[in-house]
């Protein structure tokens, strides 16, 4: 029994670095390199400013702040990914679902955690339901989803856009927003600045501690998305849904064969996975935001992002988080480089690109030599 956790932490290790993703990684390290000392900048005293700027202090907050909703958009990515599916629509049900959110938590009456139960709720049924539409095609119409998923990014945006710009608008801003959700309304710091138990940690680790620093500065979307990973790893484990999905990501056509019913597959992927979506969204508004601001979600490059983490994690949930982490330490380390040497913080973009374009290859050499061999 007592072999069981290590058995287990040890597949999971090497389900996150599986497939060469350590040698890409690397040698995306040694060809940045090689550029920065070409235009005269010593790669080690960049590469320490990153990590610095990124794992340290506020840094850290930072890393952990951007990771959170990444790795929760990638999380609803994951469910359609794993069964096959190429839901490229995470941006839109992720704004739709802020909105809606936004919008539950200004009206909908009631104590301040109930509405911001409610408000979650709300975005994941709206979320879901935009989720639905690609499926619905694909069935009917013969629509591939992946197409039809990306378009409906582009009206889920222009709606929200409408919305905020015409009866959502808050008359008395200039901003193109609507009106901010009250205090009580608000996801929270997990512990707030200042109070008993905050200082209770700084008490524990010193005044300037990062476990302090982390503590006041990350918000309970960090339990929510715990909540998502933890709903992911069960229903991929546990449930038929989650074997249906991974037989039929392998193998459509052996799925077909077994009895898996690969419509509802799809579709139930799909809609969990919008609601997820949805349900970060407000996440996002209700901890940082206070309200819905036009532009606010979809600028914020969380979706995209999202899907090079699950490009990267292998559509692995522990894979996701490992890589939704590590993205953002690139984006939090570039720009601690861009402040320290004057260097362009898309360094960071850059090396993500490498990293994604250098996983992606290696699959294609393996079958090059099978089929040579």
């Amino acid at each position: 029994m007592s072999a069981r956790p290590v058995r287990r932490a040890g597949g999971v290790v090497a389900a996150v670095l599986s497939e060469g993703t350590v040698a890409a990684v690397a040698l995306t390290a040694v060809l940045v390199a090689v550029l920065l000392l070409a235009t005269g900048y010593d790669p080690l005293q960049v590469y320490a400013t990153m990590v610095e700027g990124s794992l340290t202090g506020a840094g850290l907050v930072t890393t952990l702040q951007q990771a959170v909703p990444v790795i929760g958009l990638a999380l609803a990515l994951c469910f359609s990914f794993r069964a096959g599916v190429f839901n490229l629509g995470g941006e839109g049900q992720f704004v739709l679902g802020g909105c809606a959110g936004t919008v539950a938590a200004l009206a909908l009456p009631g104590p301040g955690i109930v509405v911001i139960v409610a408000a979650m709720a709300v975005a994941a049924l709206v979320a879901a339901a935009w989720a639905a539409v690609p499926p619905l095609l694909q069935e009917r119409l013969d629509a591939p989803i992946f197409v039809t998923s990306l378009l409906l990014n582009y009206p889920a945006i222009a709606l929200t856009s409408y919305a905020v710009k015409t009866w959502l608008k808050d008359p008395a801003s200039s901003l193109m927003a609507t009106r901010r959700v009250a205090e009580s309304r608000r996801i929270g710091p997990l512990i707030p600045a200042g109070s008993g138990p905050g200082r209770t940690v700084a008490g524990l680790f010193g005044p300037d501690s990062a476990p302090a620093l982390i503590t006041s500065g990350l918000s309970w979307s960090l339990v929510v998305v715990a909540a998502v990973l933890a709903l992911t790893l069960f229903a991929g484990a546990r449930l038929p849904v989650g074997l249906e999905a991974r037989i039929l990501g392998l193998n459509p056509l052996l799925a077909r064969h077994t009895g898996v019913n690969v419509a509802r597959v799809i579709r139930s992927h799909m809609v969990i996975g919008g609601a997820i979506a949805g349900v970060v969204g407000t996440c996002v508004v209700l901890s940082s935001h206070y309200r819905f601001i036009d532009g606010g979600l979809d600028g914020t490059g969380y979706a995209v992002t999202a899907l090079l983490v699950v490009l990267l994690g292998r559509s692995g949930p522990w894979g996701v988080v490992v890589a939704g982490f590590f993205f953002s330490a690139l984006t939090v380390g570039g720009q601690a480089m861009e402040r320290e040497y004057g260097l362009s913080s898309h360094l960071s973009i850059i090396i993500q690109a490498l990293v994604i374009f250098l996983v992606t290859l290696r699959p294609t050499r393996a079958r090059s030599a099978r089929w040579t061999s």
